[in-house]
């Protein structure tokens, strides 16, 4: 489905519960109305977003946090019951497998919410480092649950939420919304406010349809993505993958080298030793030209890198993007070229962070 501004919402709902019971070939809506409609609703009151291809994996056992401090490099040994951080799975070499959040539901139950491409490969290499006297299970519940995320800067004013407004930044919790049970994270994927809930499948078509009868605007992919950019925020597979070290990518500070003998921990240590030869940056235009995925990044006519995600930020008025260059040419004010269609534009290194929310 291709979602326009003459896609009905009960047309939304039918092909969204014919998705939960089978994910393939299914492509979720870029727009609604119009991405910039979406942005601006996100960047100034709410948007709502079904985020349910996110894949989610409950792990489970007396030895689930043993077994996910072996396979992530932060660990979740610092993390409470009823709190959630960022983390990464690494390859053997350091290679970034995907970026994801862990939730800590309780005592010896996590949930893990990745990235949807290559689920099965995911999943796999999870099993694999699984030992017999572990007690450890790992369920994929993604095609059982739906996941919506509402952001915005008016969150906090959405009574339908109040239940909630008092959870910590990255904190989760097991509650209601109107008498419907569902799974509530202080977490999200726009730069914004705001909360992201897991619930069964029909427990999350009725509160989407719940959301929208309290004025609240769903959002599609197009605004999302253009969302986490200007946030700064990676998007895995495409600004990084197992290609790419958490230290190229500036996510270094998901790595924790003090806990544990995690699964390319040796791979990381080594690569600190030796340095990295080169970064991602955010680089804003200096002309007119959109920055897309794989177009070359240039400094006096030699190539030096390529752009991972760029596109017009409706918020800076500016088109903007990510891109890998050499170490010497990722500082803030460095000058560089894109090449836009055989065009040269001229560009220049910005801070990751283009934008930071108003408090």
């Amino acid at each position: 489905m291709q979602a326009s501004e003459k896609t009905p919402f009960n047309k939304y709902h039918h092909d969204l519960h014919a998705r939960m019971g089978d994910f393939a070939g299914w492509e979720l809506p870029m727009w609604y109305t119009s991405i910039l409609e979406e942005h601006k609703a996100t960047r100034n009151a709410i948007g709502m977003f079904d985020v349910s291809d996110m894949g989610r994996i409950w792990v489970t056992g007396t030895g689930a946090g043993a077994f996910l401090g072996k396979v992530l490099t932060r660990g979740v040994e610092q993390l409470e019951v009823g709190s959630s951080h960022l983390d990464l799975m690494c390859l053997e070499n350091g290679g970034i497998l995907d970026d994801l959040f862990v939730y800590h539901l309780d005592a010896d139950e996590y949930l893990i919410v990745w990235n949807a491409g290559h689920a099965d490969e995911k999943l796999d290499w999870l099993s694999q480092w699984l030992e017999p006297n572990m007690n450890v299970t790992i369920k994929d519940k993604s095609r059982d649950t739906a996941m919506i995320a509402i952001q915005g800067l008016a969150v906090r004013q959405l009574k339908i939420l109040k239940e909630v407004f008092q959870l910590a930044q990255f904190g989760v919790t097991k509650t209601h919304i109107e008498r419907l049970d569902a799974y509530i994270a202080r977490t999200g994927y726009t730069g914004e406010d705001g909360f992201e809930i897991v619930s069964d499948v029909p427990t999350g078509l009725r509160l989407w349809q719940l959301f929208i009868e309290h004025g609240i605007k769903p959002c599609g992919l197009g605004a999302r993505d253009i969302l986490r950019l200007e946030a700064g925020m990676l998007l895995c597979g495409q600004d990084m993958d197992a290609s790419t070290n958490p230290f190229e990518a500036v996510l270094g500070w998901l790595v924790d080298l003090a806990h544990g003998d995690f699964i390319g921990k040796s791979a990381l240590l080594e690569i600190k030793r030796k340095g990295i030869k080169r970064k991602l940056i955010g680089f804003t235009m200096k002309d007119r030209g959109i920055a897309r995925t794989g177009y070359r990044i240039t400094n006096s006519g030699e190539d030096v890198g390529k752009v991972t995600s760029g596109g017009y930020s409706p918020t800076l008025d500016a088109n903007i993007g990510f891109g890998y260059v050499p170490i010497d040419m990722s500082s803030i004010g460095t000058h560089l070229e894109i090449v836009i269609r055989n065009r040269i534009v001229p560009a220049e290194v910005v801070s990751k962070r283009f934008y930071k929310r108003r408090r």
